[in-house]
């Protein structure tokens, strides 16, 4: 089941979704899997020729996969945090096109599953593209093979995360989003409810929250806020 929860937030946000910010999502949205399908097509055609380590090269690859997913994970909850507790929809460039959709879900929790596919997952792309190109054109296929594979997962995680946060909000989602929410693969709507009560500063991470436990026992996001003074 989806959350209910209805939060009064500082900010409310009623700004509807502009002509502007569509066409550049959907854009982002193009040139981020294009050069998702330039990456798996490098790594494909060159698995056969990478040299094997001590372990085995698949499993290997597993690992990275792994670790990459859980540094979208911690991304994600760092970049939640911040757009929660720092700046407005109104700060230049990143106030309109990544910070109003966060406070607009805070006094909104089920507005995200009324956006669309591209106003759900355009921003995520957005951010995601410089580093995505510049690092494919930067590299070598082969020499730097485990780089790309891991990049490539993490940049897919990224995209992803925001459709696993709409599912965990979702009053029907998908039979296959439902599957990976039980086996706690992406995010569960129970784990994520707690980010929405009182005092909202839980469970920020929201690829998969396999790193919120780590974060709270580290209390990290409360040491950036003291360093900031908002505390």
């Amino acid at each position: 089941m989806g959350l209910q929860t209805n939060v009064n937030s500082k900010a409310i946000v009623e700004e509807s979704y502009p002509l502007w910010q569509f066409t550049l999502d959907a854009t982002a949205i193009f040139v981020f899997l294009g050069y998702s399908v330039c990456y798996a097509h490098s790594l494909i055609v060159n698995y056969a020729l990478l040299p094997e380590h001590a372990i085995p090269k698949w499993l290997e690859l597993v690992l990275y996969a792994l670790l990459a997913y859980v540094l979208a994970d911690i991304v994600s909850g760092t970049f939640h945090f911040l757009a929660d507790n720092f700046g407005n929809p109104q700060t230049l460039v990143v106030g309109k096109v990544f910070i109003r959709a966060f406070r607009e879900h805070h006094s909104d929790p089920l507005g995200i599953t009324r956006h669309g596919y591209v106003e759900t997952n355009g921003a995520n792309c957005l951010i995601s593209l410089p580093l995505l190109i510049g690092i494919y054109h930067k590299t070598e296929p082969l020499i730097d093979y485990r780089l790309r594979f891991f990049l490539l997962v993490f940049f897919i995680a990224i995209f992803l995360t925001n459709q696993f946060h709409k599912w965990a909000h979702a009053e029907t989602p998908p039979r296959l989003a439902v599957y990976l929410q039980n086996m706690r693969l992406v995010l569960h709507p129970a784990h994520h409810a707690e980010h929405h009560r009182p005092p909202f500063d839980k469970n920020y991470c929201i690829t998969c929250g396999w790193m919120n436990p780590v974060v709270k026992h580290l209390r990290v996001f409360e040491g950036i806020k003291r360093l900031f003074g908002r505390e």
